[in-house]
């Protein structure tokens, strides 16, 4: 159910914000620049003033030329191009526009050669062409110079593009009277050819993609995609949806020259996770693509109404058990009080009990009248259910778990007194026939001595046992033992200390026993129980812990030295709870008991104890001792041989097996036994 928990927790923080990862959609397609080669080039001259010439190309040692100026032999040189922009996308808006020639000779560095660009208007053969075309409108001069020279048409082409294609221009001295000639590369060249560079741009772009939200399974989302041109006439192109490769739209679309269409598309899906959505656009000579990534979440609605009926199953299966131990709650704590016992520690707890148990009533009320609204019943509406049965289910857990740790105690404190409580009588109300407190105990449990078993396997066994069976409290001490402190708790819990305990320690312990506070002490097998400190610790008591180990060759867990201990003394009341034929899982010393001191538990007959050299200290059947108990000044004390009992070593066999030992121990120090 935590799991659950935490899952609506993500659903309803992640899930109310979809994630999306958006990679933005182009706004217009960049500008592009291109050379197209000239698709033929020829030149023409009068040799000696008079006889008209036209060549294709000049050959000079390997290389290919055409020619412009004048010499003492050819007048009136002029070089013409053609240049086919068929390429070029008839909606695309020219930004530039340049005829590049290379020139690879000039004859004279004066005068110089003032070379105009012209457009031709009629037709032109490369092979020969009579008479010469007809130089037009002068569009752009400049100086000639070796190297690439370039001539500014971007006016002209604008203004015929894209009604035209095909563009010729010629190249001349703007002042045929001056005596001076060049030679340009021709196209023929494999390198430095002739060409027009053109700078361009689509204006037609999508210039968003959008998803709307919320992205959820089975929940319509709309996609949008606009496009937009930029451009003066209207444009046709074919527009494509693709979701996650697969394409959903494919159509013709015109999009008005200054304007915009929007596409949309509404989609459901049933698969979480990503997706991709593409759109493209694709027309004469250009295309366009802006693409989304967005994370779909499943449907939390459709998980709420999935989720009332489990939160209802639950609620309805557990509630008669939830209900039974309420009423044996709230009975035992009216017999208490009318006992006259003062619930003491336990009384904001009883309180928080009967209010929360009001409240779960509450809320499965108003569950089961949401429920029957119509309104509610929709997929998308049913939150208000799942939010009061999922109130009224965690409601009756709390409720379950409050009771079962606070009624052991109600029940102990009223077996306790009942003996002594007699019924009322007439108009009686109550009877205060005892002056009875419950008090929870405090537990401590020390941790500052370096005590090896707890600290390296924990002990959350034992703690589990102290705080939910018990109902008890406990804390955990990493500091110096004094009286001032100890006495602030009804048990002190101290294993076996690697760090010796100072002589003011164990004089606080001792102070803290003689004025009515309980202790636990336990050893551990002869080559760590620190004797020192415990046995100082226990003088005068009747116990002492001695440096041995008890060993079992027949009731073991896999060795000798892993004994089985199950001898118990049924006068004591410490082994109330441990049933018959118990056996505990062992590791430590075995102990000596004198005066006051009486025993609790023993090893089997076939058990025996041997000390550091291997030296059988008890025999079999002499039973060795291994826990005792006795009363110093006006507190107790219970003393084991095994530290590792109280961890959770070996998968918790040792606490789970010792716990009735140790849940009894507890309850006699505090004298509830």
């Amino acid at each position: 159910m935590r799991r659950m928990a935490i899952l609506i927790v993500i659903l309803l923080v992640v899930g109310a914000v979809p994630f999306s990862a958006l990679k933005p959609a182009a706004a217009a397609v960049p500008s592009k620049t291109v050379q197209i080669v000239a698709s033929a080039d020829a030149y023409s001259s009068y040799k000696y003033g008079k006889y008209y010439k036209w060549y294709s190309y000049h050959e000079y040692k390997g290389k290919y030329e055409v020619a412009v100026g004048n010499t003492s032999y050819y007048a009136k040189e002029r070089s013409y191009f053609r240049f086919d922009l068929s390429e070029i996308p008839s909606i695309a808006d020219i930004q530039s526009a340049q005829v590049c020639v290379y020139v690879a000779y000039i004859k004279y560095r004066s005068p110089l050669m003032n070379v105009g660009i012209y457009n031709i208007t009629n037709d032109w053969n490369e092979n020969y062409t009579k008479p010469a075309p007809v130089p037009g409108e002068l569009l752009y001069n400049t100086t000639l110079k070796k190297g690439w020279v370039c001539f500014d048409v971007t006016d002209y082409i604008k203004g015929k593009f894209p009604a035209e294609k095909t563009f010729s221009f010629v190249l001349k001295l703007v002042d045929e009277s001056i005596s001076n000639y060049a030679w340009i590369y021709s196209r023929e060249n494999s390198y430095d050819r002739p060409h027009l560079e053109i700078t361009y741009r689509i204006p037609v772009a999508i210039s968003s993609l959008t998803v709307s939200k919320p992205y959820y399974t089975s929940s319509p989302m709309k996609i949008s995609s606009t496009i937009t041109n930029g451009g003066e006439n209207d444009v046709q192109l074919t527009y494509t949806l693709t979701i996650d490769n697969k394409t959903v739209e494919n159509k013709t679309i015109t999009v008005p020259g200054g304007g915009e269409v929007t596409e949309t598309y509404t989609w459901f899906t049933t698969k979480a996770g990503t997706h991709t959505i593409k759109a493209e656009i694709r027309g004469d000579g250009f295309s366009d693509t802006a693409e989304t990534v967005i994370n779909v979440e499943y449907n939390p609605y459709i998980l709420f109404a999935s989720l009332s009926r489990l939160y209802a199953n639950f609620f309805e299966r557990e509630y008669p058990n939830v209900q039974a131990l309420y009423e044996n709650f709230t009975g035992t704590v009216d017999q208490l009080q009318k006992c006259g016992v003062d619930l003491g520690d336990i009384k904001d707890e009883v309180k928080t009990i009967n209010e929360e148990y009001t409240k779960m009533q509450r809320e499965y009320q108003r569950y089961l009248k949401v429920k029957e609204n119509p309104l509610y019943q929709r997929v998308q509406y049913s939150y208000p259910i799942t939010l009061h049965i999922r109130k009224a289910l965690f409601l009756e857990r709390d409720v379950e778990k409050r009771i079962k740790k606070v009624l052991p105690i109600l029940q102990r404190t009223l077996e306790q007194v009942l003996p002594s409580c007699t019924a009322p009588t007439g108009n009686q109300t109550n009877v205060t026939s005892s002056n009875v407190t419950i008090v929870i105990p405090k537990v401590l449990i020390d941790l500052s001595h370096d005590q090896y078993y707890i600290n390296k396997y924990g002990y959350q066994g034992l703690l589990n046992g102290i705080e939910n069976e018990l109902g008890w409290e406990v804390y955990v001490n990493l500091e110096p033992l004094t009286y001032e402190k100890l006495k602030k708790y009804d048990v002190l819990i101290l294993t076996n200390p690697k760090k010796p305990l100072t002589s003011d320690e164990i004089e606080a312990i001792r102070e803290f026993v003689q004025n009515g506070g309980g202790l636990i002490v336990s050893g551990d097998w002869y080559k760590y129980v620190n004797i020192e400190s415990l046995n100082e610790l226990l003088q005068g008591t009747g116990i002492q812990f001695e440096k041995t180990e008890l060993m079992d060759e027949e009731e073991n867990s896999g060795r000798p030295y892993y004994p089985f201990v199950g001898i118990y003394n049924r006068d004591s009341p410490i082994t109330k709870f441990i049933p018959e034929d118990w056996k505990m899982y062992y590791n430590g010393d075995t102990l000596m008991i004198g005066g006051s001191a009486v025993w609790v538990i023993r090893g089997f007959d076939s058990s025996y104890a041997v000390d550091a050299d291997g030296n059988i200290v008890y025999e079999k059947g002499s039973e060795p001792i291994v826990a005792a108990a006795v009363t110093f000044g006006k507190g107790r004390i219970v003393a084991y041989g095994s530290s590792r009992t109280f961890s959770d070593v070996y998968y918790s066999k040792y606490i789970k097996s010792n716990w009735p030992f140790i849940k009894g121990a507890l309850l006699w120090l505090v004298g509830q036994s």
